[in-house]
């Protein structure tokens, strides 16, 4: 397993995207072709395909079909590190059944090459923890449902297929339905890589998007880690500090420069991580929460001081305009929450006004690879067709 993952991982550094053409879809990776084409069931009629423009994306190109009940919007952009195709067709009641869609991948690529995968694959596959590894093939596996990662091995350097490229906001099937759900086939013609929406007789609109890049660095299952919540859960901190020069158990100490380090005796012989805190003695204090991912987390800071009340306080952590904490009276604690952006690994907390900071924690939101709401759109460009009318 080991020797395995190393050679999915390593990668030829120089390895680069090329998109040959948008119509056809020909892709290449490496210099090795990857995808061949482009699968739309059912079909459609004369598409229209031209190129946009998109800042930071030396290629990028849209497509647009109409036809009885059904109108179809297609993106692909490319740059050297990184493909992204993008979907969005709708349907009318009673056109069809089910709908799909995807792209086709060579057999003389696929076959025969190593892969690790987060999905359900069919056929002689090893599972260690959420990865799946075995071998592409007739003689091996010919199909992967509920695929949601795959990286395939091949001689021009692994290539990573990222089905659900929002990550895993939803740890398991059937708990997010309207995430795309992929699977990978082989048929006599080609591999097809899609996804399905089996309910399309009452209406539909289908969408996703499919990444395909140079095999990342990262783990398989480490690339959009199931860190996130549902719906009964809170969200999980990954990081946690107390302010002081305490070590309390599954808190880092963090002794906090511009502050004042202040005590609450009340607690010393029952919480001793409700003894020190940060005072501000200036305008501003600022906290630096270490991460391990950058991304957007909820950051959650313990406020209150024995003698005096706090706040109401500014708050700041890169995400939106800064947000006001209500007042804690003295001898209370509250637990002040704003969104916060992690850069290079810290998230800087920026505290304005008379504030007593005890703790602080992040958890994480959505990391940075899955972020298609703040920083960017889910398009890489909206110069869509004079007649499209569809969502965004």
């Amino acid at each position: 397993m080991a020797a395995l993952l190393l050679l999915l991982t390593a990668s030829l550094a120089c390895a680069q995207v090329e998109l040959r053409s948008a119509e056809p879809l020909l892709v290449d990776v490496g210099g090795q072709r990857v995808i061949d084409g482009w699968y739309v069931d059912p079909e459609v009629g004369a598409v229209e395909t031209w190129q946009v423009e998109a800042e930071r994306w030396p290629q990028a190109h849209h497509r647009w079909a109409t036809g009885e009940g059904s109108k179809l919007r297609q993106e692909v952009a490319a740059r050297p590190d990184r493909l992204e195709i993008t979907h969005l067709r709708y349907l009318e009641s009673n056109v069809t059944g089910v709908t799909s869609a995807g792209v086709r991948l060579p057999l003389d690529v696929l076959d025969g090459a190593r892969f690790e995968c987060i999905g359900t694959p069919r056929g002689d596959a090893e599972r260690e923890g959420a990865t799946w590894t075995g071998a592409l093939g007739p003689e091996h596996v010919t199909v992967i449902k509920d695929l949601q990662y795959l990286r395939v091995d091949l001689p021009g350097g692994a290539v990573d297929f990222d089905c659900n490229p929002k990550g895993a906001w939803c740890p398991g099937v059937g708990i997010c339905p309207g995430t795309a759900r992929f699977t990978l086939i082989r048929y006599d013609d080609g591999w097809r890589l899609w996804a399905a929406d089996g309910k399309a007789r009452r209406g539909t609109i289908h969408d996703f998007k499919l990444v395909v890049t140079p095999a990342s660095d990262l783990a398989v299952a480490e690339v959009h880690p199931a860190v996130n919540t549902r719906w009964t859960q809170p969200y999980t901190a990954t990081s946690r500090i107390n302010i002081g020069t305490l070590d309390v158990k599954r808190f880092d100490a963090y002794v906090q420069p511009g502050g004042t380090l202040t005590r609450d005796e009340r607690f010393a012989e029952l919480r001793p991580e409700r003894v020190e805190g940060a005072s501000i003695t200036a305008d501003e204090l600022t906290l630096t929460i270490p991460v391990e991912r950058d991304g957007i987390y909820l950051v959650s800071l313990l406020a209150g001081d024995p003698t005096r009340q706090i706040g109401p306080c500014g708050l700041s952590a890169g995400v939106g305009e800064p947000l006001e904490a209500a007042s804690v009276p003295a001898g209370g604690y509250a637990c002040w929450v704003t969104p916060g952006r992690a850069v290079g690994g810290t998230i800087e907390v920026s505290v304005t006004g008379d504030a007593r900071i005890c703790a602080a924690q992040a958890a994480p939101m959505m990391f940075a690879n899955e972020d298609y709401l703040l920083d960017r759109g889910w398009w890489v460009s909206t110069d869509f067709h004079a007649d499209d009318n569809l969502p965004l």
